[in-house]
């Protein structure tokens, strides 16, 4: 008998698998999750890879999946009828990738703000009780993700161009990385090829200039952390949390860059800023031992 957790993302799928004594198995790697991304039948198809390599899954006693995606109901009903024609016949949770990204990063209560290409907070309190904000996708939300960062990027070189912003050092950046002049950047931006990826790519532009000391590359730095800010702050007042521990996860925050600087300051006066304890394929693998 054995438990699996999985943690599917935009990119790529990882599973966990233990035994019943909670101790490790095996880890393995797959394509990405999102049925939104990548349809019907390329997630049926993902399942079936990932429940072929988990072995026999009428042995499987408990089982987390945590992804993006998943408020799309056929995500749901696919995975049910996956399971039940592989054999499982355990016990199952579905949930958000938020979910098990707390659940690794924080024991008990706490908040987790993810900031990647996208962003999105969510927290937990003592009484198990849990609120997310943010998450709603780039068109209309992800303040203070890569994709915001990228995107104010380049609208600040447009301004520099005009004349309306007189410092062009961003807009200099922004013809540099697409390897041409200045008439390259709307075709880019309105492209059918660039995705939010692609805009997200742009915000290393901000980072490296912040730390240079280019005040419209800072300015937009301190943009994004305030957007995390009030997203930290909603997810305590509906909580009742007050200062708890915040702990900072995806591409932009994981590692020591100016963005995570500013960001862990400004959310210092919300509670004890930390790097995750584990990382979010643990906290399905946990969560789906504790079933």
């Amino acid at each position: 008998m054995f438990i699996a957790g999985m943690d599917g993302g935009g990119t790529h799928t990882r599973v966990e698998l233990r035994d019943m004594e909670n101790q490790l198995i095996r880890r393995g790697e797959f394509g990405p999750f999102n049925i939104n991304s990548i349809g019907e039948d390329g997630f049926q198809s993902l399942i079936r890879e990932v429940l072929c390599w988990c072995g026999d899954m009428s042995t499987c006693a408990r089982l987390c999946i945590g992804g993006a995606g998943v408020s799309n109901p056929r995500v749901k009903q696919i995975m049910e009828e996956e399971l039940s024609r592989a054999g499982f016949r355990g016990a199952w949770k579905l949930c958000g990738d938020q979910e098990i990204a707390l659940r690794g990063a924080v024991d008990g209560a706490g908040v987790v703000v993810i900031a990647g290409t996208g962003s999105i907070c969510f927290g937990k309190n003592a009484a198990g009780e849990t609120a997310r904000s943010g998450g709603y996708g780039h068109l209309i939300d992800d303040g203070g993700s890569g994709y915001a960062l990228g995107r104010d990027v380049i609208s600040c070189a447009v301004r520099a161009l005009d004349g309306r912003v007189t410092n062009d050092r961003l807009l200099r950046a922004v013809c540099d990385r697409l390897g041409g002049g200045s008439e390259q950047i709307v075709p880019f931006v309105y492209g059918r090829e660039t995705d939010k990826a692609a805009i997200a790519q742009f915000s290393a532009i901000a980072l490296e200039q912040a730390e240079q000391g280019n005040p419209e590359a800072k300015h937009i730095l301190d943009q994004g952390a305030e957007e995390l800010f009030q997203m930290v702050f909603a997810v305590q007042q509906r909580l009742g949390l007050g200062s708890c521990r915040i702990a900072l996860l995806g591409g932009l925050l994981e590692q020591d860059n100016p963005y995570r600087r500013v960001v862990a300051k400004k959310l210092s006066a919300l509670g004890e800023v930390m790097p995750a304890a584990h990382n979010a394929l643990w906290g399905a693998a946990q969560m789906a031992w504790e079933l």
